[in-house]
């Protein structure tokens, strides 16, 4: 068990504002947010480098917050991975073993068998130099755990490899964690990589925790503007409560246009006239068949074709409703083609209400 406890510290332009942060045992943790929001300063504090103003920081039951780095049993994989160039890959691997004088005997099992499970036996004789990207990443995270470390941290981890590599040390690491109940925790600017590899996942902007929790309830529900945005939701919009139901609510946009959202126990929340912000993801946002009827459908739009975007096999298409409103929707290269679509096309969307949520 890790535990951040109102974590604070001022450097000027930096700042850690009450952070507090838990990652359960065995557990994968990351920490995303865009670039100076604080991210490499939360992780040197917890790492020891930077002395805290107040708070604490608990790891694996202790209270470390005093202890200097190496009495803190947390490894570190930074973002150049640091492997030492006169060492051969195996003394690499042992090297915090022996620096910390552990006996290596009863670690040999499981050194052994993350060796074999990463697949660097052939390397373990060979120097740094001489290994490619891929390899030096899987020997670094090799030498991280071989310790038996209480927590691993890992500095934008993949960033130093190309992208084709990337992916196959993702699975790797994720197999590797799920196998061997590692409590990692993971500081990345790649939201991408953070819903692949984490259990749960902070948000940091401005030196602060926006939003923590279950990687599904970051994605499916950011809960203010700033995070929505960051998590990569382009579809924000004010809107202002017209009519209030038992379990949905029927807003107006700018523009007059009016939608559905279901919301639990609407009646307790929402009154007619608030003004409130929806935001939908632009993967939930459908394009529907040439000739499909509006009838008795909610939340459906005629919308034209401004934009379309392509990135291999996903197309972003950016539309404009009656009244102006903009709306990215993301489609797959198979449903783009069958759909025919191109510029200044005339379409039909629908939102399914279920898919609306509110941001702060």
């Amino acid at each position: 068990m890790v535990k951040i406890e109102n974590l604070c510290l001022d450097m000027g332009a930096f700042k850690l504002n009450g952070v507090n942060l838990e990652i359960a045992r065995g557990a994968c943790h990351a920490i995303v947010g865009p670039t100076g929001s604080g991210k490499t300063l939360l992780l040197e504090t917890i790492i020891g480098i930077q002395k805290i103003k107040s708070g604490r920081v608990v790891i694996g039951g202790k209270d470390v917050t005093a202890l200097s780095p190496s009495l803190r049993n947390i490894s570190y994989v930074p973002q150049d991975i640091c492997l030492f160039p006169h060492m051969k890959v195996i003394d690499n691997i042992m090297y915090g073993v022996k620096v910390r004088k552990i006996d290596p005997a009863p670690l040999k099992p499981f050194i052994d068998e993350l060796i074999e499970f990463l697949n660097i036996s052939a390397i373990l004789e060979r120097y740094p130099a001489g290994l490619s990207g891929g390899e030096k990443q899987r020997a670094a995270i090799v030498r991280a755990l071989a310790a038996r470390p209480d927590l691993m941290i890992l500095d934008e981890p993949f960033s130093a490899i190309d992208s084709a590599l990337r992916e196959d040390a993702r699975r790797l690491l994720k197999e590797l964690s799920a196998s061997h109940a590692i409590t990692s925790l993971i500081v990345t600017h790649d939201i991408d990589e953070a819903y692949f590899l984490a259990d749960e996942i902070s948000v940091l902007i401005s030196g602060s925790i926006v939003q923590s929790g279950e990687r599904d309830d970051i994605y499916n529900y950011p809960k203010n503007h700033a995070a929505a945005e960051f998590l990569g939701v382009r579809n924000i919009y004010d809107a202002l409560v017209v009519k209030v139901f038992e379990k949905s609510i029927e807003a107006a946009l700018d523009s007059g246009r009016s939608i559905n959202i279901t919301c639990g126990c609407a009646r307790s929340k929402f009154a007619a006239g608030q003004k409130i912000k929806c935001a939908v993801r632009s993967e939930a946002v459908y394009i529907l068949k040439e000739g499909t009827d509006f009838f008795d459908k909610i939340n459906c739009f005629d919308a034209s074709i401004q934009k379309i975007y392509t990135r291999g096999k996903m197309h972003t298409v950016i539309c404009a409703l009656a009244g102006g409103i903009k709306i990215e929707i993301d489609i797959h290269d198979a449903a783009f083609n069958k759909l025919k679509l191109a510029l200044e096309k005339k379409i039909k969307i629908s939102i399914n209400p279920d898919n609306i949520f509110m941001v702060n």
